[in-house]
């Protein structure tokens, strides 16, 4: 304190200028605590991406920004006349006590909405924000009010306070240079890598967004895919595949583990893949190959606990991913879908982006648009392809906003220019946020500009097309298209109010769970194949397993999910399923699954604490406009005790994610076995 004395008598010989002090340095102070409350609570929550070790580092994160709107505050609080001159202690603590106020009520805030009610707009999640706001908004008066009659001085409440983010601070110097270790899932490897290693490369390209009746090859009247329209036409096309659920969270780790989205458990903004969890690329990297990833997306990221298996991984800056799922961060990210917030909030994120965009390795990737991406992908495989290789990429695909390239535009914009007010169409989120349907319905648009809007989502796919077109292209002139298998799906698809909402994520209807899977042939398997019968993504780890004659060679800890389609794939004849179709959604307190089994589509939501079940005949209702759930009773049940049984059985297998320390007869264990070094 005597330093700030000093300051004072030095610099602030005006009373006035003691704002332009004090807002700044306990806007600072406020930020680095609610960065400590935001990370101490993910910590104890224990399933997501933040420890301890992030304590550090996200506090200053949010000091560094909190510490900005106290420069602005303090310029403001410089101007006012005050009625009363408090003595420099009451000033900075008053100061502090309103920012941390603030801290806290956003924290509280923000965490109810984010995790609990998941910006689901309901009548519960009203009320409870109507009352929050109202008994926030009332203290804060009341404080104001108190604070403009009492003076504060250092009590031992206030000394406590302190001492207790001290030790918080001195926490999270020590854990910053302690890194934890996550345990290693049971893989066992029935042969030495050396003796099983494949000569077929893997490629998975994964579009995020993109539905398939938008693809030229799934039937759609525009040319969106000319490139993957010929990879169908000389490779296995599915035309019946179907996501296992409608959101990137969910969607993503099924994919890869083969396992459904209520064992695997990640289905919120920080929820982090469970240690336990076997991923695909661990299996390839256990049997020799090279792997790497690139990926545009935050949540499939090191962040997320998706490191595992890979050799590199190309992703955003880890830094700018996890400030950002912060409450506060989330929040700032967030506001850009509010027009006249972001407004005021947008210097901010752009200072923010700056902060933590700053590359401290290669691996960073510093744009995610499909050019770019390629070309670190190309860049890869041309260093690696001495030994066979796996490589997964996530591209944007079809994911808002719908911003592509201008050739790309010109070839599905509408008669007329592309006009400088066209451009809000690229940049408008229609992702229904704080919907859930279909209970609630989104604001829809006028015809002309949906026409548009369609037209920019097409030409981002194709755009998407031409640059899988140079992928495929490189591997044929490097001589590596015959030994290597090519797959292209999507995460989820896209709604574009087909059942009155936006985007994805709020339904399991087919236009967001109904995507594209197109294979190449690999040289030994048949050439223009359509396979009718339905899929579903999950089926696609054990049967890429299959296909490469790895199955037999490798025991994992726990049973798949997924059913080996490799006879859909190699036989002529029409296999029918017996497995049904599954999906589903978890947005906080609202779920939602879906069954199909033959031409029968089965929907059960849980919303507001209630059960509603949907059923459609997919062949006659395609679209899915008419409930038939109030006559066809007894399929309904029939469906439902099934849907119920699957849940229940994937409620067993949770995974729960965890941190421990491995020992060192452990790590020789693991070593042994071919998948450590």
């Amino acid at each position: 304190m005597i330093f700030l004395k000093n300051m004072q008598a030095s610099y602030c010989r005006s009373r006035r200028l003691y704002p332009l002090l004090v807002a700044p340095l306990t806007g600072f102070l406020s930020g680095f605590i609610l960065g400590e409350w935001n990370i101490t609570i993910e910590a104890i929550r224990g399933k997501s991406i933040f420890t301890y070790n992030d304590l550090l580092q996200i506090s200053l994160w949010h000091g560094l920004i909190w510490g900005v709107i106290g420069v602005l505050v303090g310029v403001i609080w410089s101007l006012l006349r005050p009625n009363k001159t408090f003595s420099w202690k009451h000033n900075l603590l008053a100061s502090l006590l309103i920012f941390s106020f603030f801290a806290a009520w956003l924290l509280i805030q923000g965490y109810l909405n984010i995790y609990i009610f998941a910006g689901i707009f309901d009548a519960k999640s009203i009320l409870v924000n109507i009352l929050i706001f109202t008994l926030g908004l009332s203290l804060l008066i009341i404080t104001i009010k108190r604070l403009a009659s009492t003076p504060l001085t250092f009590s031992k409440l206030w000394i406590a306070y302190f001492a207790l983010h001290g030790f918080l601070f001195f926490l999270a110097l020590i854990f910053f240079f302690l890194p934890g270790k996550r345990k290693t899932p049971a893989l066992h490897i029935l042969s030495s890598p050396k003796s099983i290693i494949s000569r077929q490369n893997v490629v998975l390209v994964i579009w995020d967004a993109v539905r398939a009746d938008h693809l030229s090859c799934y039937g759609y009247s525009k040319k969106t895919t000319p490139h993957l329209d010929k990879l169908a036409s000389e490779g296995i096309l599915f035309e019946k595949a179907f996501a296992p659920s409608s959101h990137t969270l969910e969607s993503i780790p099924s994919i890869l583990s083969s396992i459904l989205p209520t064992s695997h458990q990640v289905n919120d903004i920080t929820a982090c893949l469970s240690s336990e969890l076997v991923l695909l690329p661990q299996i390839f990297k256990a049997l020799g190959y090279q792997t790497a990833a690139f990926s545009f997306n935050p949540y499939v990221s090191p962040s997320y606990g998706y490191k595992k298996g890979f050799n590199r991984f190309f992703a955003p800056s880890e830094l700018f991913i996890k400030t950002h799922k912060t409450v506060f961060g989330h929040l700032l990210e967030r506001s850009s879908r509010v027009p006249w917030l972001f407004v005021l909030t947008r210097p901010l994120f752009m200072l923010s982006k700056k902060l933590t965009t700053i590359s401290l390795g290669e691996t960073s990737l510093h744009s995610t648009d499909p050019a770019h991406l390629t070309h670190h992908l190309i860049s890869w495989i041309e260093h690696h392809y001495q030994r066979p290789f796996f490589v997964f990429a996530h591209y944007e695909g079809g994911h808002a906003p719908y911003l592509a390239s201008p050739p790309f535009i010109k070839k599905f914009w509408p008669d007329g220019p592309f006009h400088e007010a066209d451009k809000e169409l690229t940049t408008m989120v229609p992702e229904s946020p704080g919907l859930f349907l279909p209970f609630q319905t989104g604001s829809p648009l006028g015809e002309a500009d949906l026409e548009k809007m369609v037209a920019l989502y097409d030409a981002k796919i194709n755009e998407h097309d031409f640059y899988l077109g140079q992928l495929i292209n490189f591997l044929k002139t490097k001589g590596l298209w015959e030994n290597t298998l090519v797959i292209v799906t999507a995460d989820h698809g896209e709604e574009f109010y087909d059942h009155q909402g936006w985007g994805h994520g709020h339904s399991l209807f087919q236009e967001v769970i109904h995507v594209p899977l197109v294979m190449s042939d690999l040289g030994f398997l048949p050439r223009g194949k359509r396979v009718k019968t339905p899929v579903s993504l999950l089926d696609w780890m054990p049967t890429l397993l299959s296909l490469l004659n790895l199955k037999s060679r490798l025991k994992l800890p726990y049973p798949l999910d997924g059913v080996d389609i490799k006879g859909l794939i190699t036989q002529t004849q029409l296999s029918p399923r017996e497995k049904p179709i599954y999906a589903e959604l978890t947005q906080g307190n609202h779920k939602a699954y879906a069954l199909i089994e033959g031409h029968w589509k089965l929907i059960k939501t849980i919303f507001e604490g209630r059960e509603y079940v949907f059923l459609y005949d997919l062949n006659q209702d395609p679209e899915e406009k008419n409930d038939l759930a109030p006559f066809f009773h007894q399929k309904k049940e029939e469906l439902l005790s099934r849907l119920e049984s699957i849940v229940t059985e994937a409620q067993k297998k949770g995974f729960k994610s965890h941190s421990r320390r491995i020992d060192k007869r452990e790590k020789e264990k693991l070593r042994a076995l071919g998948y450590i070094r």
